[in-house]
């Protein structure tokens, strides 16, 4: 049976009709949300200010000149205004350590960007969402509140502070201004002068930013507790015034004297820097000294009281009640040495003899070891003769109350204790085989070498040969 192929359908209209509309949508979305891609998640942060300074959504967010993300938007938080803004790829990461400043984008107003610093690479990182707080935060000075600033009395003060420069930069009536007679004068030598002092405040004013985060804000706790402190003390305040016044003013009438001073002055801050690069060099050298001498400081207090004690002890001995008997013994000692020292000069020929030859013919021999075949002990000779001393010593007298013989005395039992065949009576001990070593009692006097020290005679040989029965 043959079946025909069904008609295809079309696209389905409704199908089409919503998948237009979606797309109509995300376009719209699209266009009015600062140009991201819909539905997908970018890297959000908030930052706390206290003047956005009508900051608008699309601003961008740089760092160091390049853009990294652009801002979204703006929300109240009480007197506080929100700033959200996305980070790409390219600024990230930020810490926690972050600031954020609104700059200006033209001078004198115009529009605005957000400059962002990331931290420091030893904070951690910071997530999605973070909101860096309004201490982190600063905003630009408009210029409208810089001339808010100049109300009537800052104006009348600031007129009397220019009616005061004119007058010190200005020459006497009638007078052409020179450096001698006009405050510009003066100015125009000074200006040579002003790169080092203004090297210096840069250098001063860099030490101010503190090394830590909050050092600015702990400065300026200071200060506001200095200021509080010298507000609660008015009347003092109101001396010091009047006794600069009056300082001033004799200042003033001694110019002459003030201006050698300052010159004088000024030639020794010339001749200071020299000397302060020479002990700051000397310094490394002062400082490792210390730490060398560190280790003795520490243990030398018991020494100086030891040492304390001593010189006590000698003060006590060379006082004036002691001292004729001390110099009366050493007056005899001194008298007598030189004597003492000719006797030893005469002793000292002799024990030098007898040292020799201890220490070339006694020790050696004492030291060594006698060959005796099997019966050889393994022990050096002083050993030997140790041992024979206590052998010597228990022969002189009888082994028991009975004489020089071991009895036993047994019981009657059971068992019985056999020592092996022993010596009948009438029976003799076996002939002696040799002695050991040779005698030498046959010795002649011209052996003998008594006019010979003893160091220059052959050392005694301990291999002497053994001899038969009968020598």
């Amino acid at each position: 049976m043959r079946f025909g192929r069904g008609k295809r359908k079309g696209p389905n209209p409704l199908a089409v009709a919503a998948l237009t509309i979606l797309l109509a949508v995300v376009i719209t979305y699209y266009a009015f949300s600062g140009k991201q891609i819909p539905f997908v998640h970018h890297f959000t942060m908030h930052a706390l200010v206290r003047n956005s300074v009508d900051i608008i959504p699309g601003s961008p967010v740089r760092i160091a000149g390049i853009d990294v993300g652009q801002v979204s938007g703006t929300s109240a938080d009480g007197a506080l205004t929100i700033v959200n803004f996305t980070v790409g790829s390219n600024g990230q990461p930020v810490h926690t350590d972050a600031t954020v400043t609104i700059r200006d984008r033209l001078f004198l107003e115009g529009g605005y960007y957000l400059q962002l610093d990331p931290g420091s690479p030893s904070a951690p990182a910071v997530k999605d969402g973070f909101t860096i707080p309004v201490s982190n935060t600063a905003y630009p000075v408009q210029f409208y509140q810089v001339l808010s600033t100049f109300d009537s009395a800052t104006r009348h003060s600031l007129q009397n502070t220019l009616n005061t420069l004119n007058q010190g930069f200005s020459a006497p009536a009638g007078q052409k201004p020179t450096a001698a007679n006009s405050g510009v004068g003066g100015f125009k030598e000074a200006v040579p002068q002003f790169t080092p002092t203004l090297k210096d405040i840069a250098w001063v004013a860099q030490g101010l930013h503190g090394t830590r985060q909050g050092d600015v804000e702990r400065l300026l706790a200071s200060a506001s507790d200095v200021t509080g402190t010298l507000r609660g003390s008015s009347a003092q305040l109101a001396d010091l015034v009047t006794a600069l016044d009056r300082t001033s003013t004799a200042l003033a009438s001694s110019d002459g004297s003030l201006a050698q001073s300052v010159s004088g002055l000024d030639q020794t801050l010339q001749v200071a820097p020299p000397a302060l690069s020479a002990v700051d060099r000397a310094l490394p050298p002062v400082t490792n000294l210390a730490r060398t001498l560190d280790p003795s400081l520490k243990v030398a207090p018991p020494l100086v009281d030891g040492l304390t004690k001593a010189v006590g002890e000698l003060a006590a001995v060379v006082a004036p009640a002691e001292r004729g008997r001390l110099l009366d013994t050493l007056k005899t000692t001194f008298v007598e040495f030189p004597s003492t020292l000719r006797q030893l000069g005469t002793a000292f020929p002799v024990t030098k003899a007898v040292t020799d030859c201890l220490r070339t013919h006694v020790t050696p021999v004492l030291t060594s070891q006698v060959p005796d075949g099997s019966l050889s002990t393994g022990r050096p000779v002083w050993q030997d003769f140790v041992h024979f001393i206590v052998g010597l010593s228990s022969a002189v007298q009888n082994f028991d109350g009975n004489g020089y013989w071991i009895r036993s005395i047994l019981g009657t039992g059971t068992n019985t204790a056999s020592v092996g065949r022993l010596l009948s009576s009438g029976e003799s001990v076996p002939g002696i085989q040799g002695s050991s070593p040779h005698w030498v009692g046959d010795l002649t006097p011209s052996d003998f070498r008594p006019d010979a020290s003893c160091s220059s005679q052959p050392v005694v040989n301990l291999s002497a040969s053994s001899s038969g029965p009968g020598h």
